[in-house]
């Protein structure tokens, strides 16, 4: 895991993204994105390189039908997004009807993914990535809770109580999915309140059910852009 600490981490962070999509133009390539403040870099990524071998989706989801809160509806929203599928993007959408349930959702999401990686064996994930001020990353949330975010399965939908996070209802890929399957992540982390996560997983002293971030020193190719105020 690479920390860049930059006076402009948001330019930084969408040059980063758009290298890899420029590097790997020609390669079918999954970018799943994170919701909050990670979206907030994406009008600043080049979609020169956008076209119909790229898909994409997000990194998690919040189970809600309001446009205000699913993350896929707030990426639609997006001129980054609106660009990409101008240029032939596809998309693996998680928008939530009225009728589904938490696990309709869950179990199409997974199925796309595994769809997706048949499809395309050589294809590459790349993702974006936050931290968030209580430690979690994607939809990873601390605590321990029914399901198993290290087991085999790529995607898990559980509630957790309102104290933990306001969106209670949630469906995100495990760490499994982050170790074996995201082979280059954008890191985008603000702010003097994610100083001691940062310093904590640069040193490898987070248990993953108290600091979900820490993941990220187990994942394959991950940099990290912050603020000078953080570090």
């Amino acid at each position: 895991m690479e920390v860049i600490v930059s006076s402009n981490p948001k330019r930084d962070a969408a040059g980063a993204l758009s290298q890899l999509l420029a590097e790997h133009a020609g390669t079918p390539i999954l970018l799943m994105l994170s919701g909050g403040s990670a979206l907030s870099f994406l009008d600043e990524v080049s979609t020169d390189d956008m076209g119909s071998r790229v898909t994409v989706t997000v990194l998690d989801e919040r189970f809600s039908t309001d446009p205000a809160i699913n993350n896929f509806a707030q990426l639609e929203q997006t001129a980054f997004y609106s660009a990409s599928v101008a240029q032939g993007a596809r998309a693996i959408s998680t928008r939530v009807t009225p009728e589904e349930t938490i696990e309709d959702v869950r179990d199409s999401f997974a199925a796309a993914l595994y769809t997706w990686k048949t499809e395309n064996p050589d294809g590459i994930v790349i993702a974006t990535m936050g931290i968030g001020t209580d430690g979690h990353t994607a939809g990873i949330l601390p605590g321990t809770y029914t399901v198993d975010m290290n087991g085999p399965a790529w995607v898990v939908g559980y509630t957790v109580p309102a104290t933990v996070n306001s969106y209670t209802e949630r469906v995100t890929v495990t760490n499994t999915f982050l170790r074996i399957c995201v082979d280059a992540a954008i890191v985008f982390a603000l702010g003097e309140n994610k100083r001691e996560y940062i310093s904590q997983i640069q040193a490898g002293e987070s248990a993953l059910p108290v600091v979900p971030a820490g993941v990220l020193q187990e994942m394959r190719l991950v940099t990290v852009f912050t603020d000078t105020a953080t570090i």
